[in-house]
Parts: structure tokens; C-alpha cells; sequence
């Protein structure tokens, strides 16, 4: 089984067989690891190559219009996306998709230089929050979407893809990042796990620490800037900071300002002053184990994390009783909103694509994002789709029932409770402007140094 190993949102799916069975079903767990990891600097599951049943131009009919779909997703999305494909094949409406898998790592670079040689495909996949960073490669889509097709998705998601009031992708789905708690852990120090604030957060993990053997929280699920990035984002703008202020293509960076220095102070006194956790990694998936084994107690992941608590078997561990809170005990007075994000489908600009093309183009990435009632218990993430997230096969599947992953997302997102990150023309996932965050939370820098560098790299990234 293909497990994941890092931050992104790269992820997976099913065959039509097993997908058509766990929709009726509902309640069986996927398998394998949803690669939201990181939702998106590392690298993710998938690898090159064309995925399965779909490459070529195998099983396309005489006259059917062709269009190319690039993919990163690996494990469960990538059997999920699979299958939709397939699926989409086989309704003989002249349309046929060809899809090829591309690895997580090499896929923005793969993408512009397909754009600039001529050779990009129809489709390709990325997250939402790029929609400027990809303009200069890809083309707008209003004038080949379906009537009210913007009524389709949750409104979060779709004024997400706009860049400068044009449409330049299509949500596949809307996954955060919050608290999961190990309740084993938090009951045997016998802490309630309903935080109201920051301290009664602060209470909960002195005692966990005094009273059992586990850490009590780390504010990080995996060794890479991107985690480190996305956990700051919650905590700073509960604390009423922003990373940049402005508009998208005239941001200023703020988060070096006195509330960002002290949001950043908090994350690392974690593993300093407090010591909630250790200021070092055993493995870039350390924390995952540690909480799995009752080492720890509590930690910031997101909604597709669920999956890297899988055994071998693809299930959850029965001795494991863990519960996903929103993340809303930071200090401060401002909003109380987790960060989000989009797997999408974008449309790269090709002089060789013809009007027929790029209108089956988005005829396929609508079919797709509007009938994946699996990429809930794949890929552990909230459809996009208003309707096909409160599907009944959506809304009967464990990671729902009983889990509460992504029935906390969609209570988020009805709420208002989540949060983007900024649409900028830089891919501000990057470690060069989070790499330093790492070195604060493992105790290699210090804050005002760090803060100073990631924000000075940023800044002069977006004055280029």
C-alpha cells in the first residue's frame, strides 16, 4: 500500500469497482495515505507515468475529442480520479480523457515548461490558492462553463479560483488543517478535550505532561516549512495578525510585525519554555507515530491526515480513539478560522488546443468535481461540490459518523470558519520562506532571526 510521506495535498482513489461499493457502503475507510500532504510544497504520492486505464489514447473512438489531464495525486486520489475518469470515458458524449500522472515534486516546473514548448495538456491539476501564480500559464474558463455552474460549489471555494474576476479553475474539494487529540492520552491526565481558550489549552497540556508519559502538543505533523507555514497562518490570525496586507499583485508583508514575532515566539516556546514537545525529529513523520502510539497527545494536521493512522490493512487502529476539534484555542481577538485549501483543475494555455477541445476540457473537469462522493473516505477531504458533500454517501461515511473529520470541515466551512492563504504570483509554500520556521520550532534559531529572514525573502519575492 502507498503510503505518503511528507505534507501535501497530493492524494488518491479506487477502482469503479471498490468506489461504486464503498459509495453504497459508505462506511469502510479507503485505503492508503491522502496526499494532501502538506498541502503543497512537498512532494506527494504519484508517480510519472499515465495512470491507469486512462493513457494513450487507448479506448478513444473515431471522431471523440481528445483532451490530456495531468495528475499528481498518488494512493486512494489517484485510484479515486482514476475511476471518474473512466467512468467519464465511458459515457460516449465524444469526449475522451487521456491522464498521465506527474510526481507532486516536479509538477510546477513540468507544468510551465510544457507551457512555454508548446506541449501543455487541457487539464492539470494544483491547488486553488495558486490561481495567480498559474495565470501567466493558464486560460480563463467563463465563457466555456456550464449555466449556474458557479451555484455548485460552496462559495468559499469558487471566489477562491477567481483571479481579477475571471475563473481560472474548477474545486475538486475544500481541506483545513485542526486539532486532533488522542483521547487515550487526554484521559488518563483527565483533561477534557473541549478547549475554550488559550488557557484552558495551556492547563490541558502542563497536566499532560505533569501527570502521564506523553508529550502533550505539537504544533507541527511533519518536518517540512509548508506544515510550519500553515500552523502559523491559524495561530497569527487568531491572534489578529496577517502574513501580507493589500490586494492579490499588491501585497505587503506584514508578518514581522509585533503580532507575528509574538505568534512566533508561542510556536517555539512548544518544544523551549513550556515543553509540550521535543525540539527534534526522528523522522519526517515522527509525530504521526508518536501520536498513534500515545507518545502524544495532541497536534495540528490536516483533514486528510486521518489516512497516515491507517495499519497495513488500510483501517484504523481499534485501541486508537482520537477526535479532530477546530483549532480555535490560539490567543488573541481576531478571527477564529483554519487554514484551508483547494485540490483544483486548471487549464494550460496551448496555441495547438481548439475551441472543441477546451470546451470538452471543462465538460470533463465539471463532471469530476461534481461526482466524487468518494473523495470524502478516499482522501479524507470535503467535496467542493455543495451537493455532493452532504450526499448521503458522503455524509454516512465514517470519516463523517464517526470520526468527525470532515463533518467538522463542512461545519467549518458553512461557519465561515476557514481561510485560504494568499493568492500570490510567488509559490509561497516554498521552504526558502518558511524553512526558517522549522529552525525556530526545533530550537536552531532564534525568533527574531528567523522571523526577519522568511519575511525579508518574501518581500523580496514579491517585489520581483
Amino acid at each position: 500500500m502507498t503510503k505518503h510521506t511528507n505534507e501535501t495535498d497530493a492524494s488518491n482513489s479506487t477502482t469503479i469497482t471498490r468506489r461504486r461499493a464503498l459509495s453504497a457502503g459508505g462506511a469502510a475507510l479507503a485505503t492508503g495515505i491522502a496526499g494532501c500532504a502538506g498541502l503543497t510544497g512537498g512532494g506527494g504520492g504519484g508517480g510519472g507515468g499515465s495512470s491507469d486505464g486512462s493513457s494513450g489514447g487507448d479506448g478513444a473512438s473515431s471522431g471523440d475529442v481528445e483532451i490530456d489531464y495531468w495528475m499528481y495525486f498518488g494512493a486512494q486520489e489517484r485510484e479515486e480520479m482514476t475511476a471518474l475518469i473512466e467512468e467519464f470515458n465511458a459515457q460516449d458524449n465524444g469526449i475522451h480523457v487521456n491522464a498521465q500522472g506527474i510526481p507532486f515534486a516536479e509538477f510546477l516546473n513540468k507544468l510551465f515548461t510544457a507551457v512555454n514548448s508548446g506541449n501543455a495538456p487541457h487539464v492539470a491539476s494544483y491547488y486553488g490558492s495558486f490561481g495567480r501564480h498559474l495565470e501567466p500559464v493558464t486560460h480563463s474558463i467563463d465563457d466555456y462553463l456550464s449555466d449556474g455552474a458557479k451555484n455548485e460549489y460552496f462559495d468559499i471555494a469558487w471566489n477562491n479560483l477567481q483571479v481579477d474576476g475571471s475563473t481560472y479553475a474548477l474545486p475538486i474539494d475544500i481541506h483545513g488543517k485542526a486539532l486532533y487529540t488522542n483521547d487515550s492520552v487526554l484521559e488518563s491526565a483527565g483533561v477534557d478535550p473541549d478547549f475554550t481558550d488559550w488557557q484552558a489549552f495551556s492547563d490541558a497540556c502542563d497536566t499532560i505532561v505533569s501527570d502521564t508519559d506523553s508529550r502533550a502538543f505539537s504544533f507541527l505533523n511533519w518536518n517540512i516549512g509548508q506544515a510550519a507555514f500553515r500552523a502559523y497562518i491559524i495561530a497569527l490570525t487568531q491572534a489578529g495578525g496577517d502574513v501580507v496586507t493589500g490586494e492579490p499583485g499588491n501585497y505587503e508583508v506584514v508578518y514581522d510585525n509585533e503580532v507575528g514575532m509574538e505568534t512566533a515566539e508561542l510556536m517555539a516556546s512548544i518544544t523551549g519554555e513550556r515543553g509540550w514537545d521535543i525540539p527534534q525529529f526522528q523522522s519526517d513523520a515522527a509525530r504521526v507515530q508518536d501520536f498513534l502510539s500515545g507518545d502524544l497527545g495532541m497536534f495540528i494536521a490536516g483533514t486528510w491526515s486521518v489516512n497516515n493512522f491507517e495499519n497495513e490493512n488500510g483501517e484504523l487502529p481499534e485501541d486508537l480513539d482520537f477526535s479532530f476539534q477546530k483549532p480555535f484555542m490560539f490567543p488573541g481577538d481576531g478571527d477564529e478560522v483554519a487554514w484551508c485549501e483547494s485540490n483544483s483543475l486548471y487549464f494550460p494555455t496551448n496555441p495547438n488546443h481548439s475551441e472543441a477541445e477546451k470546451q470538452a476540457a471543462v465538460e470533463f473537469a465539471e463532471y469530476v468535481t461534481q461526482n466524487n462522493t468518494l473523495w470524502a473516505s478516499a482522501g479524507g477531504h470535503l467535496p467542493a461540490a455543495e451537493s455532493v458533500a452532504t450526499s448521503s454517501e458522503v455524509k454516512n461515511t465514517a470519516l463523517w459518523q464517526d470520526y468527525g473529520t470532515i463533518s467538522t470541515m463542512y461545519d467549518m466551512v458553512t461557519n465561515g470558519q476557514v481561510r485560504y492563504q494568499p493568492k500570490t504570483s510567488v509559490n509561497i509554500n516554498s521552504d526558502r520562506y518558511w524553512g526558517s520556521f522549522m529552525d525556530m520550532y526545533l530550537q536552531n534559531t532564534d525568533v527574531q532571526s528567523g522571523v526577519k529572514s522568511s519575511a525579508d525573502a518574501l518581500r523580496q519575492a514579491l517585489d520581483q
